[in-house]
């Protein structure tokens, strides 16, 4: 048999022990919380930074690249007189020498026809025809009458040469010319100078260089079909 001191030490070891199960019990009843409440920061955080890749915009295209992917010339070499791009290829246009077919025989349109599919032929590298609406352009002509008018000599015919003079003022300001140029495009400057011998030597039409300042026109309208043409 136990003594009374045993069993009371006996229920104070017990007493203990189940204290000390509890407290187990506690804390791991924290830890798990702990631990639930750390997976869910994770997965929180986890899904914060996936959705931030997803909108994470990529780096934008400096200016350069921008212009150049839609205008790719870089500049206009004046002892060459054509455009280089930013590839170093070239680029250049010629007028179209024009020509009056309203009055021309079935024969001359035929042959003109023909001719065109000849140079085709032969031609077999890219290139552009560009027709555009000008101003007619009267300056000159206006230029002389003017300085007819103020001959003294003249005077008697102030009329006339007025006349002449407004009609040439409303040609200019009520109608247009039609004009076609031709745009050519060549990998290198050898290559260029074989199209240029091709294009300048040919009998089917005739071709014309243009200055600097209307190349830039052209190329400029082309870009800004809105604007008004630059005579």
């Amino acid at each position: 048999m136990l003594s009374r001191e045993e069993k009371l030490k006996l229920k104070e070891q017990e007493r203990e022990y189940r204290e000390k199960e509890k407290q187990h019990r506690d804390e791991l009843k924290q830890l798990k919380a702990e631990q639930k409440q750390a997976d869910k920061t994770h997965k929180r955080n986890s899904a914060a930074l996936r959705k931030a890749k997803r909108k994470k915009p990529s780096a934008p295209p400096s200016d350069q690249n921008k212009i150049l992917s839609v205008f790719p010339i870089r500049d206009y070499l004046d002892e060459e007189d054509y455009f280089i791009t930013y590839k170093s290829t070239i680029i250049n246009l010629f007028q179209i020498q024009g020509r009056c077919f309203y009055d021309a025989s079935d024969e001359e349109i035929e042959s003109l026809v023909y001719s065109n599919a000849k140079f085709l032929q032969k031609y077999s590298d890219d290139f552009k025809i560009i027709s555009m609406n000008y101003p007619t352009n009267t300056h000159q002509q206006q230029k002389f009458l003017s300085y007819m008018l103020n001959r003294p000599e003249l005077q008697h015919f102030s009329d006339m040469l007025q006349k002449k003079l407004e009609a040439l003022q409303a040609l200019e300001r009520d109608t247009t010319d039609r004009q076609a140029f031709m745009m050519v495009f060549a990998k290198d400057k050898g290559h260029y100078q074989e199209l240029l011998r091709l294009l300048l030597g040919n009998p089917y039409f005739a071709l014309k260089p243009i200055s600097r300042e209307k190349k830039e026109n052209i190329i400029f309208q082309l870009n800004n079909m809105n604007k008004k043409i630059k005579v």
